[in-house]
């Protein structure tokens, strides 16, 4: 072994850290120039192309890998590779990796040449050959391509929900004053109700608008339900809808619809106090109360509703489920209104239908009937 050594000399070009190391045998002194070049070239020809039938050339070459040190393969492939120039980088070309001949057979993209190094973290500076540069390696969103479709969703999903500071301010505002106004109508009489939105026209306005966000998210609109049972009545039923908000009814049917409400904010809705109406007695042949139940005298609008029909009319009722602590005990007081239970649907999660029928004629005051009230619908802040 020692006189291995003594035949054989370290090559100048080899890296001088790591354990990668060659060696080329040489039989005279003077020629070692002329064998070192050719030691050179044949071990960079052995390296590029795989070696047939066990043969090697007149030179020899021992290559020690420890599989610990990534370091010299890192050097190697920085020596052995021209690095692309800046330009070449941004633009994302595709350089040649030549082989022993010089001849360039296979393209070889950017990216390849970092392959099995070392992973690094963005901006991160690494020492190669004793030179700094800038790690390449870069998360998605820094990559230049990846920026612009990350613009682009910014811009879509700003074009989707273009809410400012001030639109949500505005949007908690009015859902605030909603709330506020749904639970006074619930502890007030009707006619203390009609004088506040008489002196606060634009709370009327308010509600309602808050009232729209809130039917946008239910599953279902009872109205709905109301409009398609109208629509199978015979075109010449009359129909009284008590508060009628919008007056959505007398815009989806054919019939003859008085809409009453404690404001007209729409055409042909009339201004009142729905327990003390404009419409004649024995007039109509259905009353609608959808989810207008509200005030502390539902007995004041009831036996109103009693008086405007004709007997044997129709009232329909659709309420909150929740509004509801008893049903049997808000359907007694119903029929001391002069009316009689026809169907009940209760099968809704959120909603409760009732028919009723009036079956006789109760006038205001020949009988004491105690007032009552169903529990207040608190919509919750979101």
């Amino acid at each position: 072994m020692s006189k291995l050594f003594e035949e054989c000399e370290w090559e100048d070009d080899l890296p001088t850290i790591g354990t990668n190391f060659r060696f080329t045998k040489t039989k005279q002194p003077k020629e070692q120039k002329k064998t070192k070049g050719k030691s050179e070239s044949s071990n960079e020809e052995n390296a590029n192309e795989p070696q047939t039938n066990g043969q090697h050339g007149a030179g020899w070459s021992v290559l020690l890998k420890n599989p610990k040190s990534k370091n010299a393969e890192r050097r190697k492939a920085a020596t052995e590779v021209d690095e692309p120039s800046k330009s070449e980088k941004r633009k994302g070309k595709k350089r040649k990796a030549d082989d022993g001949n010089g001849k360039s057979d296979e393209t070889v993209d950017d990216a390849g040449s970092q392959k099995h190094q070392k992973k690094v973290k963005p901006n991160e500076t690494v020492t190669v050959n004793g030179t700094k540069k800038q790690s390449e390696n870069s998360s998605p969103s820094e990559h230049p391509k990846s920026n612009g479709s990350e613009k682009k969703d910014k811009t879509t999903n700003a074009k989707v929900k273009p809410v400012s500071l001030r639109e949500k301010l505005v949007e908690s505002l009015k859902g605030s004053r909603f709330r506020f106004i749904n639970e006074q109508l619930y502890k007030i009489p009707g006619q203390e109700a009609k004088k506040m939105f008489q002196e606060d026209p634009a709370s009327f306005e308010a509600y309602h608008d808050g009232y729209r966000q809130q039917v946008e998210q239910w599953p279902m609109n009872p109205l709905d339900r109301m409009i398609k049972s109208i629509l199978k009545m015979p075109k010449d039923t009359i129909i009284a809808d008590f508060g009628c908000g919008e007056a959505k009814l007398a815009a989806s049917v054919p019939n003859k619809v008085y809409s009453l409400d404690l404001v007209a904010n729409h055409n042909g809705v009339i201004a009142c106090d729905m327990a003390n109406t404009p419409l004649e007695s024995n007039f109509v042949n259905v009353v609608v109360f959808c989810l207008s139940l509200m005030g502390t005298n539902l007995v004041d609008f009831l036996l109103e509703a009693n008086r405007v029909l004709k007997v044997g009319g129709i009232m329909k009722i659709a309420e909150v489920a929740s509004r509801f602590e008893n049903v049997n005990e808000f359907v007694n007081n119903v029929k001391k209104c002069g009316f009689q239970l026809q169907t009940k649907d209760l099968k809704h999660k959120l909603f409760s239908f009732f028919i009723f029928k009036k079956d006789r004629t109760v006038i205001k005051g020949s009988t004491k009937i105690k007032q009552f009230s169903l529990k207040p619908c608190l919509y919750k802040k979101r």
